[in-house]
Parts: C-alpha cells; sequence; structure tokens
C-alpha cells in the first residue's frame, strides 16, 4: 500500500487526488486499490479538516516532520507556485517521492536544484500540469506530427484560461496548463513569446524556428485548438474532464515502477515558458532563457 501525504488544502485538486485515492465508486472499489492518501497538511487547520473529513483522510497534519517515516510519497498542491520550492525540498532530502502541481516552481532556479536534488537522492520527482495527458491533446500531438511528416503545417492556436492579475501569482497560476499544452502538441523548441494585452485580455503567439502558435488566454469554459496546413485544417475540442484521474494514474504507475513519468527536464520548461511568457507582457516579446 503507497500511503500518500497531501501539502495544500485550499485548492480543489486537493479534493479531487484524495477522492480518487479514498472514496469508492458507484461499485463500491475505490479505482486504486493500493494508493490511500493518508495524511493531510493544510494552509490551515479549518481547510485541512474539511477535506480530510470529505475525503476520509485519517490524518491532519500540523507540520511537514509529521509526515515523515509515516508517508511513502506526498503531493504538494498549493495554489501559489512560489510556495512549492521551500515545500518539496525536504521531502527530496528525506529521499520521499515527491509531485508538484503546476507550476512546479515560479523560479527556473528552484525547479533545477529541485530535478539535481532528486537525481542525487534518486528520489522520484513528478508533477505539472495534468492536461498533457488528455486524450484530446495528445491526438492533436499525433495530428501536429502527422502535417510536419507531410510538409504542410502551417501554423497552430488555441485557448486556456490565463490571469495576468490572478491572486495565485498572476499568470503562473492557470499559465502553466497552456504551457503544457503548447509543448505536449506543438513539440519543446520554443524561441520566444510575443505577448499582447488588450482589453484585459492576453494574447500570445509564441515562435518557434518554423511556425507559430497563437495562445489566447480567454477566461472561457469550453477549449479548443486548430492545426492549420496546406492540406487541410484540424479542429478540436480540449476536455479536460478526466485529467486528474489520468494525471494521478501516471503519479501512481510512478511509484509502482520507481521512475518519473517523464523525463526530469520536461519539469523545467514549462517554467522557463511563463518566465518568458511573464516578461513578454511586460516588454512586448522575450526569448526563452
Amino acid at each position: 500500500m503507497f500511503r500518500i501525504g497531501i501539502i495544500g488544502s485550499d485548492s480543489s485538486h486537493a479534493r479531487a487526488f484524495s477522492g480518487l485515492a479514498n472514496l469508492p465508486k458507484e461499485d463500491n472499489r475505490c479505482p486504486f486499490p493500493d494508493v490511500r492518501v493518508t495524511h493531510i497538511l493544510g494552509e490551515t487547520p479549518q481547510s485541512a479538516a474539511s477535506v480530510a473529513q470529505a475525503c476520509r483522510i485519517p490524518v491532519i497534519a500540523g507540520t511537514p516532520e509529521d509526515l515523515y517515516g509515516q508517508v511513502d510519497a506526498v503531493m504538494i498542491l498549493y495554489r501559489q507556485g512560489n510556495l512549492h520550492y521551500p515545500a518539496a525540498l525536504p521531502f527530496l532530502e528525506q529521499g520521499i517521492p515527491v509531485w508538484i502541481d503546476k507550476p512546479v516552481t515560479i523560479d527556473p532556479e528552484e525547479c533545477r536544484l529541485l530535478i539535481n536534488l532528486a537525481r542525487k537522492n534518486k528520489t522520484l520527482l513528478a508533477g505539472g500540469s495534468t492536461c498533457k495527458y488528455c486524450p484530446d491533446v495528445l491526438r492533436l500531438k499525433s495530428e501536429f506530427l502527422s502535417l510536419c511528416q507531410e510538409n504542410t503545417f502551417i501554423s497552430g492556436a488555441f485557448n486556456f484560461p490565463g490571469e495576468i492579475h490572478s491572486p495565485y501569482g498572476g499568470i503562473y497560476f492557470y499559465g502553466g496548463h497552456a504551457a503544457e499544452i503548447l509543448t505536449t502538441i506543438f513539440g519543446k523548441d520554443v524561441r520566444c513569446i510575443k505577448a499582447d494585452v488588450h482589453c484585459g485580455n492576453l494574447v500570445a503567439l509564441v515562435k518557434y524556428d518554423t511556425f507559430t502558435v497563437t495562445i489566447n488566454f480567454s477566461q472561457v469554459s469550453d477549449f479548443h485548438a486548430a492545426l492549420y496546413a496546406s492540406s487541410r485544417v484540424v479542429c478540436s475540442a480540449i476536455d479536460i474532464s478526466q485529467v486528474y484521474y489520468q494525471g494521478f494514474s501516471r503519479f501512481v504507475e510512478a511509484l509502482r515502477r520507481g521512475t518519473p513519468p517523464e523525463p526530469l527536464e520536461d519539469l523545467l520548461l514549462p517554467v522557463r515558458i511563463l518566465n518568458t511568457l511573464e516578461r513578454a507582457i511586460l516588454e512586448g516579446e522575450s526569448e526563452l532563457l
């Protein structure tokens, strides 16, 4: 049995992931019989107690040290990305596997330090946006690769929420989802980003070597993507309704295998992209550093 500790109780993700592990479905079975969320450490005792009661979590921890030796892995789910590095650091130092919600960090150097520590201690480190596992996103990736093989792809576009002035870290709060949808579909070789803010809406033009991708960060509830090619145009909705399950499944599989679901370097790229986007919002255009 894998015992998981949740760190951060204010986000809806705490209930989503804990529910997947602890709450039986209609057939009275849990989808992950070898996994339970056994501990939760919250921003406040009240929010931790609320999630614990709703999701049948037996132990409400008072400090990170209360989890040492009591859990086999932790999931860090703070809404504020700047809290992720200090929260993850002591667990990686203890050799405890860590999954970190998006954004993994807001500082590339902090992300590099976590990656290096995970390697040094041979400890599992994973996380980021679960949207990268969405079947629609993976299908669009396949369509993109097919169009590239045909040498007909021209450009792409998609929309996803992103608030410049979010109280939870501005564009970093939701922007991590868009960054990983981008790199999953269109690849990792981002060169630079242009940004335009008009009537409160952010539009980003992401430049690759031979094409561009437009991201409209509009606050709407339906998400769509388009791939433009000389041979055809591919349009698709992006249904993220099952991404909690898809992301949690990948983490559980990683725990069973003892290896991360993706290369550790993949955790760093979205942070670099968000840093670049933040500079582009201020300067108009910025190269990926």
